[in-house]
C-alpha cells in the first residue's frame, strides 16, 4: 500500500509503517484550544505505541483467520488512521469474508475486556469514557471498544462494510452485493466527512478515505465478475520463443526486442528456469550466457489459473512485467502484464455497467 517500510514480522506476517505515519507524531505537539492533546510528547509516544499494538492485534486477527481459510497474507500496513491488512484473493466466498472481517472487531473487544479486568482489579477509574486524559489503562480500554465499534460501521473498506457485503452476497451476486455495500459506504463516508468538519478533523479525513476507497471496491468487483471465466491460457502468448541457458548473451538482444514485452523464458533442456528481460541485461557485468542473467525468482503460472485473482496477484500486485506459463515443467506460453491489463479492460467494457442493475 503506497510507500512503506518494514519494521518487523509476527508469525510470518510483515508489519510495515506507511510514510504518512509520522504525521500522527507531529500532531501530538499541536495545541487543542488552550491545552495540549496529551500532557507531554513523551507520554504521547507511549500512548501511540500502546494504541498501535492494539491496532496490530486487530489486524493480525484478520490475517490469522484468513490464513486458516486458505488466503495468502502479504503484510500489515500501519497508517495514521489505523491499520490495513493486505490479503490476497479477497473477498472470496461470503462465509470466509464474514469470518475474516468480523475477526478484527472481536479481537479489539477481547483486548478491551482484558484491559478492563486489569484496570478493575488494580483500582483504575474506568468511567467516564475518555481518550485524551486519565490513566492509559482506561484510555486503552475505551480505544479498543471504539476501534471495534468504529470498524463495524457499514462502510467499505472498513470491517463493517465487508460484513455487510458478505451478508448481502448470500442472496445476491458478488457485484450486486458490492454495489449496495459501496453505496452505503459512500453515504457513511459523506456523513463522516461533513460531521468531522464540525467536530473532529480526523473524522473528516477518515470519511474522505472511505469515499475514495469505495469506488475502487466497485471497480474491483466489476473486474472480478467480468473476468470470472477467463483463464491464463485465454490471454497468454502461446508457444513463445525460449532461450537455452547456454545461449550467448551477446546475441540475445534481437530475440528480446522481437518479443511482445521484451521478456522471454529461459529453459534448460526444455525445462523452465526463469525469465530474461532486455532492460535487465545492462546491469549484468561479467555475464556471458543466458543462465547468468536469468531471473530465477520470476513468477510462473499454469494455463488453467484464473486471471483474477491468481494472475493479477502474480503480475500486477507485485509489479512484474511477465510470467512464464508452465505445463508439466515445460513452457507453453508467456503472460505479459500489458496483455493482462488489456484483457481486463476489454472484459469490463463488454460486461458494461448495465449488469449492475440486474
Amino acid at each position: 500500500m503506497g510507500r512503506s517500510v518494514k519494521i518487523g514480522s509476527i508469525r510470518g506476517v510483515p508489519i510495515r509503517l506507511h510514510w504518512s505515519f509520522p504525521l500522527l507524531l507531529v500532531l501530538l505537539a499541536v495545541p487543542a484550544g488552550n491545552r495540549f492533546v496529551v500532557t507531554s510528547f513523551l507520554e504521547g509516544l507511549v500512548w501511540v505505541g500502546a494504541l498501535f499494538v492494539c491496532v496490530v492485534i486487530h489486524e493480525l486477527s484478520h490475517c490469522f483467520v484468513a490464513r486458516r481459510r486458505g488466503f495468502a497474507v502479504r503484510d500489515i500496513v500501519l497508517l495514521p488512521i489505523g491499520g490495513a491488512s493486505e490479503i490476497s484473493g479477497l473477498p472470496g466466498p461470503p462465509p470466509d469474508e464474514l469470518a475474516i472481517a468480523i475477526a478484527g472487531p472481536l479481537a479489539s473487544v477481547g483486548v478491551g475486556l482484558v484491559i478492563a479486568f486489569l484496570g478493575y482489579t488494580t483500582g483504575v477509574h474506568l468511567w467516564p469514557p475518555t481518550l485524551l486524559s486519565g490513566a492509559i489503562v482506561s484510555r486503552l480500554m475505551w480505544a479498543n471498544f471504539l476501534l471495534a465499534g468504529f470498524n463495524l460501521l457499514p462502510a467499505i473498506p472498513m470491517d463493517g462494510g465487508r460484513v455487510l457485503r458478505a451478508l448481502l452476497a448470500r442472496r445476491r451476486s458478488d457485484l450486486r452485493a458490492t454495489v449496495l455495500a459501496v453505496r452505503m459506504g459512500r453515504l457513511t463516508g459523506l456523513v463522516m466527512a461533513v460531521v468531522g468538519l464540525r467536530y473532529d478533523l480526523w473524522l473528516s479525513l477518515i470519511g474522505l478515505f472511505v469515499l475514495l476507497s469505495a469506488g475502487g471496491e466497485e471497480r474491483a468487483a466489476t473486474v472480478r465478475t467480468a473476468t470470472g471465466g477467463l483463464k491464463v491460457k485465454d490471454v497468454m502468448v502461446h508457444d513463445p520463443t525460449t532461450l537455452e541457458v547456454s545461449f550467448p548473451l551477446s546475441v540475445v538482444g534481437p530475440f528480446l526486442e522481437a518479443s511482445p514485452g521484451r521478456v522471454l523464458p529461459v529453459v534448460e533442456r526444455g525445462h523452465y528456469v526463469g525469465l530474461i528481460a532486455a532492460d535487465y541485461l545492462s546491469g549484468q557485468t561479467g555475464a556471458n550466457f543466458v543462465a547468468d542473467a536469468a531471473d530465477r525468482l520470476a513468477p510462473s503460472l499454469s494455463p488453467e489459473d484464473s486471471l483474477y485473482p491468481v494472475a493479477v496477484e502474480a503480475l500486477l500486485v507485485h509489479h512484474r512485467r511477465a510470467a512464464a506459463v508452465i505445463d508439466e515443467g515445460c513452457v507453453v506460453g508467456v503472460l505479459y502484464a500489458a496483455h493482462l491489463e488489456a484483457a481486463m479492460r476489454r472484459a469490463a467494457a463488454r460486461f458494461g455497467r448495465s449488469s449492475i442493475n440486474q
